[in-house]
């Protein structure tokens, strides 16, 4: 039988590293800066002997390639800057899914004791997208703790609406993640050699350790990647709604074309995180359209990225 080329799996290899380069040293690598001094006010240009004068945001130009947001920031050098704290995030919550769903999931597989209880929380939470369990609660208290009103926003209430974020995000992905592997590891105890050992006396932790998490290592690989991925996906949803999380700054806005209309905030990162420059851009899509569309279209490329590479590992793997 002719074997499959490797090709493809190393050309999705190098576009993960690619990823790791840009997340690492995008800040580096930025053409403008992102500190309180390379904003810009009010910028001056001469056309035809005239002196005009224009306010960000900047539509994409010779000086920003991508364009600038509200503050004068450059959007390419927002998007470099950012890709690391997106990725870290996402990392952190897969991460914690995992701390949970895995000792969870191989003592359930390994001894069948709550088993149907975790059967029964992966039904009840598959049943319903992830999104609709998450929204309501999320934009309840985003709206409730007042972070979209002047006088009533502070930086403790937006600390405490992130931990609620992260809380809610790692506990709907639990049960799902630890019935798949509870089921893996159910099927690696009936193997012989693990019932070799347990008729030898071998406690189910040195069964799972020595037997079970050893053989599900590659598989436990596959499906952190593809955690990961659902957790960024589940991100980008909840942007669109404006559900964010990381370090924000606030700007007083004003709709000059109403009369009388209230001030409001508008979240902008400090960072440049991807999603959070979704949620900002999704604000202005008629009058802005690049912002969204920019930080859209990179966060895609990334999504599609991760699910090329864990294709492509799941054939290499022969999982």
């Amino acid at each position: 039988m002719k074997r499959k080329s490797a090709k493809p799996f190393y050309f999705a290899c190098a576009i993960i590293v690619v990823i790791v380069i840009l997340a690492v040293f995008g800040g580096m690598l930025k053409p403008h800066g992102l500190t309180n001094a390379d904003k810009v006010v009010l910028h001056t240009e001469i056309i035809d002997g005239q002196m005009t004068f224009s306010t960000p945001p900047f539509s994409p130009n010779a000086t920003y390639l991508l364009g600038s947001d509200h503050r004068g920031f450059d959007m390419l050098s927002l998007l470099l800057n950012g890709l690391k704290y997106t990725l870290g995030y996402a990392a952190l919550l897969t991460a914690l899914r995992f701390m949970f769903a895995v000792p969870l999931g191989m003592w359930s597989g390994t001894t069948g004791r709550g088993a149907g209880v975790l059967r029964a929380m992966q039904w009840v939470i598959s049943a319903v997208p992830a999104f609709l369990f998450l929204y309501p609660p999320l934009a309840g208290m985003f709206f409730g703790l007042g972070l979209n009103e002047i006088d009533k926003a502070n930086p403790h209430s937006f600390v405490l609406f992130t931990i609620v974020f992260f809380v809610m995000v790692t506990i709907i992905g639990v049960f799902p993640l630890a019935y798949q592997i509870a089921e893996r590891a159910r099927f690696y105890n009936q193997k012989p050699y693990v019932d070799a050992s347990r008729l030898m006396g071998g406690t189910p932790l040195h069964r799972i350790l020595k037997h079970i998490f050893t053989s599900m290592r590659l598989e436990l690989l596959y499906m952190a990647i593809s955690e990961f991925i659902l957790v960024l996906f589940l991100m980008g949803q909840l942007a669109i709604f404006n559900i964010i999380i990381g370090g924000s700054e606030t700007l007083v806005m004003v709709d000059q074309l109403v009369p009388g209309e209230v001030p409001y905030l508008v979240y902008q990162t400090k960072t440049g995180e991807w999603t959070a420059m979704i949620a900002y851009g999704a604000k202005y899509i008629q009058i802005y359209p690049y912002i969204v569309i920019e930080a859209g279209i990179a966060f895609a490329l990334l999504i599609l990225s991760l699910q090329f590479f864990l294709y492509q590992f799941k054939k290499r793997a022969q999982l």
